[in-house]
């Protein structure tokens, strides 16, 4: 479903390794450059490519095999970062989460906003009568806090690309825009922050993301999404198509500093663990779940009125 973020000249990183911490030196004479920092780039890079081939593949078979994909995304990132929250202190009630993304994902797919509206009312209801029905609670307002943010953070984000892939008219190309702004955002801003990135943007949150790498990032968004959304659809203008990437770019990068925020207050380096090279399902698509809303909104904005 899209990328990890690495924009902004980070660097490639371990799974394991904290979003806020120092660029790593350069290896030691006789370290494999395929492993560097841990990681293991051609691991890495097939299992990008398998990725983005399930994606593609759903996206153009049907509209129900994307919205299952993005429901077997979801369930697998809260399944991950409750094993992962659980030794810091922080429960989910997963069966609460699990449930309620469903109802926002089928809510989204059968009656759109309304649906996506039962499903939030399913989640905070929920979570409330799972610690009312718990002899044994404790914790219950962070339980409760954190129970709540994942299940907005996955379930319902996520829910908007349902929305973009059942929308009547250009439906592919939107989320095609969508998802690949985010994605080249985060590519080109890794190549650019490496090359050229000097200036922190948040210090506090990643001190190695800078505003060369995020401006480069979003340049090669823009330029891509202006020569190949109109060739897809003459729905999507070069001027819309570049407004399209400038906003999806930079939620990206937002919610890649987001998550590097709660990481960082939880203590831990990573969400999960599944995917190898990646690390969780979390990990690899924080930016694309804020990307989502704001590229649904711009595609309807642009499209209503071009």
């Amino acid at each position: 479903m899209g990328a990890r973020s690495v924009a902004t000249g980070e660097g490639p990183r371990s799974p394991g390794e904290d979003p806020g911490a120092s660029p790593r030196p350069d290896p030691a004479p006789g370290t494999s450059r395929r492993e560097v920092g841990g990681r293991n780039l051609p691991v890495a890079i097939a299992v990008g490519v398998v990725l983005a081939s399930i994606f593609l593949g759903s996206l153009f078979w049907h509209p129900v095999a994307f919205s299952l994909l993005i429901g077997v995304l979801v369930a697998l990132a809260c399944v991950e970062a409750s094993r992962v929250l659980r030794p810091v202190g922080v429960q989910l009630e997963v069966p609460v989460l699990l449930v309620s993304c469903a109802v926002m994902l089928v809510g989204a797919y059968q009656a759109r906003h309304a649906g996506q509206a039962v499903g939030v009312a399913v989640l905070f209801i929920g979570a409330v009568l799972w610690q009312l029905s718990d002899p044994h609670r404790r914790d219950v307002v962070r339980t409760l806090a954190a129970t709540v943010t994942f299940g907005l953070w996955t379930g319902f984000l996520a829910s908007f690309g349902v929305l973009l892939v059942t929308r009547p008219e250009a439906a592919v190309v939107a989320v095609i825009g969508v998802v690949g702004a985010a994605i080249f955002s985060d590519i080109g801003g890794y190549a650019f922050g490496v090359a050229f990135g000097r200036r922190p943007i948040a210090p506090s949150v990643s001190p190695n993301k800078t505003w060369e790498g995020f401006l480069g990032g979003l340049l090669v968004a823009t330029v891509l999404a202006m020569i190949v959304l109109p060739l897809m659809s003459d729905r999507f203008s070069v001027l819309g198509s570049a407004v399209l990437a400038l906003a999806c770019g930079s939620a990206t990068f937002i919610g890649d500093l987001v998550e590097s925020m709660i990481k960082r207050d939880l203590g831990v380096k990573d969400l999960g663990d599944l995917l190898p090279g990646h690390g969780g399902v979390l990990d690899r698509v924080d930016g694309i779940l804020l990307a989502l809303p704001v590229g649904f909104y711009a595609v309807e904005l642009l499209l209503r009125s071009g």
